[in-house]
Parts: structure tokens; sequence; C-alpha cells
């Protein structure tokens, strides 16, 4: 009996460990919409963090590797930065530049309080902290930021354009790569199989495309089209393929990179 309720046991165990890793997935990409919201939830954050500091603190000036900080300048600093944000980010600016400044301003902060846990305030510092991470994630980066580091987000709108041109040069290069490769047999077969890749990357780039406009998750229909990307560049990359071939692919193929890009892929 005993031995029956180990294995059950044991059972339970790799079953919890296979859903863990089954259900994984990356992190979606937020839109224009979910950016600005965060932009006011950090903002909140921001005011009780700094409500929580004493006043002593405030007043104080921190001394570190890259020089004096003046607490209370930089917290004045870092709110109008945020305000920045709040206040230019649309759809038409991504507002990139004032993001990158509150990452690299904000850094400074978390490793101080990294290397000092106990001063009064940090548990809101993590609150905060924690909104900031998925800021740099929506941007391409990583919080806390490195102090040459910029980040760049690519809108909803622009990233809706990229699935557009996507699918009309998957479309034309289908075309060109059969014309291309018309007299060469050995790769009659492979063409095939990337003029099927790029028939889903057309197929997809128009949901993806009609999803972002939506506001709706589309990290699947990304992943869809950069593994057909991967399958027609693999292809690309056979001996006989005609330099013509891989030259169009690589002037047209921007807004893959681009989609890529966008989705951390």
């Amino acid at each position: 009996m005993a031995f029956k309720k180990s294995v059950q046991a044991l059972f339970l165990i790799l079953v919890t460990l296979f859903a863990s890793v089954s259900i994984a997935q990356p992190i979606a990409r937020m839109s224009d919409k979910d950016v600005k919201e965060l932009g006011k939830t950090i903002a909140k954050q921001e005011k009780a963090f700094d409500k929580a500091l004493p006043s002593k603190f405030k007043k104080s000036i921190l001394r570190g590797p890259s020089g004096e900080l003046m607490v209370s300048d930089y917290l004045s600093d870092l709110s109008d930065a945020i305000k920045h944000l709040n206040d230019r980010f649309t759809g038409q600016y991504s507002a990139s530049a004032e993001v990158t400044e509150i990452l690299t301003r904000s850094s400074v902060m978390h490793r101080y309080f990294e290397a000092n846990p106990e001063v009064k305030g940090v548990n809101e510092w993590d609150v905060y902290a924690g909104s900031l991470q998925q800021l740099a994630s929506a941007y391409g980066g990583e919080f806390p930021l490195d102090s040459d580091s910029v980040v760049r987000r690519i809108g909803d709108k622009e990233l809706a354009e990229a699935a557009k041109q996507a699918g009309a040069f998957a479309k034309s290069f289908s075309s060109q790569l059969g014309k291309d490769t018309k007299k060469v047999k050995s790769l009659k077969e492979p063409v095939k199989d990337a003029q099927s890749a790029l028939k889903v990357i057309a197929s997809v780039s128009k949901t993806l495309e009609s999803n972002i406009k939506k506001g709706k998750p589309s990290t699947a229909e990304a992943k869809q089209i950069i593994e057909a990307v991967d399958e027609v560049e693999d292809i690309l990359e056979l001996d006989d393929m005609p330099e013509a071939s891989i030259d169009s692919w690589e002037d047209g193929s921007a807004p893959l990179d681009k989609i890529a890009q966008a989705f951390a892929l």
C-alpha cells in the first residue's frame, strides 16, 4: 500500500511538472492600448513609492560609481519623465526616448535598493519595478537597463503596416523564386516547399494585420510567420540557389524582420 501511494505521489509530481512546462508561453506583445494603461499604472505606483519614502532619505545624497545623486531631484526628474510618457505616447509616436529615460533613471534606484533592502519604501519600489519590467519588455529591453542602452517600440500602426507589406512581399517573391529557379532541376522540390512556406506567410500576415488593428493578441500568428521564414531561408542557402533570388529576399524581407523584432522572436 505504501509503495502504491508513493507511485501515485510521484505520478502527480510528474504531471504537475509536465503541465508547467507545457503551458509555458512567451510573453505576449502588449498593444498600444495596453502600454497606455501601463503608463498610468506606473505613474500611480511611482507616487505611492515617493509617498512611502522617509523625508530624511529624500533630502539625502547618494554616492556611487557614477557620482552623486540628490534624491529629491532624482524623484522629481523621474516623475516628470513618466508624465512625459503619458502625455506623448500615441498610436503615431511610441515615446521610445521617454521610456529609455524612465528605465535608465529607475535602474539607478533599483540597484540602490538591491544593495540596501532595509530602506523604507522598498516594498513599494518592488511593485513599481514589476511594472517597469513589463514596460521594458514592451520596448524590446530588460529592466534594470544598462546605462548606454536604448529601447525602441514598434507601435501597432507600424506593425500592422509591416504585416501588410510582408504578405505582399511573400506573394511576389514566391512568383520570382519560381521564375529564377525554373531551369534548375535540383531545386524543383525545395522551391515547392519554399513556396508553400511563403503561402503561409502571405495568409497569416493578413490575419496578423487584422489582429493588430483590432488590438487582439497575435503572438501565435507571429510565430507561424517566423517559422515559415526560417523554412524559406534554409532553402535559400542551398548550393544551386541563384544569387538573384537571395538578393531579392534580402532586399524585401525588412517587414518580416520588423515582425520578428516586435514580438522578440
